[in-house]
């Protein structure tokens, strides 16, 4: 059923710059993900946020809700999953939100278990030589 509202988006129906988007957001989470990584990029209604939005105090207008894009990114693999959104009335824009947001919580991630790593190697480093620097 067609709907003039973006919340009813099909992201298979969308004209190929879209598509091309898409696909080149999907890439830049290459250095996060192994091959059994599965990266979704979908499109949800805007107008679900509403009761989030009230619970949060946070001033909305429906009208203005409806016009936007809410399109989330999620990577999954062994049952974990990571999911952000964006939220913007281009779908461009909505798509990079979502990205950046995930890029982010990534890299934290990332940088979380290096440090990890490093303080581990430099432990096991200082038990054999008997030294701490």
């Amino acid at each position: 059923m067609e709907t003039p509202f973006k919340s009813q988006l099909n992201l298979e129906d969308v004209d190929p710059e879209v598509k091309s988007f898409i696909y080149q957001t999907i890439m830049e989470f290459e250095p996060f993900t192994t091959p059994d990584t599965v990266v979704a990029v979908i499109a949800k209604d805007p107008l679900k946020l509403i009761t989030q939005l009230e619970a949060d105090g946070v001033n909305y207008d429906r009208t203005e809700l409806r016009k936007m894009y809410r399109i989330s990114i999620s990577l999954s693999e062994d049952g974990a999953r990571i999911e952000e959104e964006g939220l913007h009335e281009s779908i461009f824009e909505a798509i990079k939100i979502a990205k950046d947001k995930l890029v982010k919580v990534l890299s934290e991630m990332q940088d979380s278990a290096i440090s990890s790593q490093d303080r581990t190697v430099q432990i096991n480093s200082a038990l054999q030589n008997g030294t701490v620097h």
